[in-house]
Order: C-alpha cells, then structure tokens, then sequence
C-alpha cells in the first residue's frame, strides 16, 4: 500500500471528521439516505476534478440499479 503524504492524510481525516459528524446528527432514515447520497456525490465531484471523467456515471448506475430493484420488488409484492 502506498504511503501517504501528511497531507494527503490530514485531507483524509478531515473528510472522515466531516461525514462522521454530519452521519451523528442524523435522526430518520431519509436524512441517513441524504447524507449517503450528498458523500457519494462529492466523491463522485471529487474523482472528476481528479481525472475519472466516469465516476459521476458510474454514481448514476449504481443509483439506478438500486432503483430498478426496489421497484421490481414492489411489483411483485403487489402482483403476489
């Protein structure tokens, strides 16, 4: 594993300091599901700024295969 620079990793805390705070102040499973999704996007944002000209897309799948799933279970639990 490459080391990394002390930079780099005070970035790294930081951003984990920061979700860390935002997952501890949330109170329902909707703002739980914002905040997951607001930390995915910005990773997304991130790993563009950084060259991965796919990443948003790949969010994007990602998001949309669990949306195909969960509707597809809801049409089976209402045909059932």
């Amino acid at each position: 594993m490459t080391k990394l620079s002390p930079a780099a990793r005070r970035r790294l805390d930081n951003l984990a300091q920061f979700w860390n705070s935002r997952l501890q102040g949330v109170t329902s499973d909707a703002a739980l599901a914002q905040v997951c999704f607001d930390r995915a996007r910005a990773a997304a944002r991130r790993a563009q700024r950084a060259g991965d000209q796919q990443a948003m897309h790949e969010l994007a799948t990602l998001l949309a295969t669990w949306a195909e799933q969960r509707e597809r279970a809801e049409i089976a639990r209402h045909a059932a």
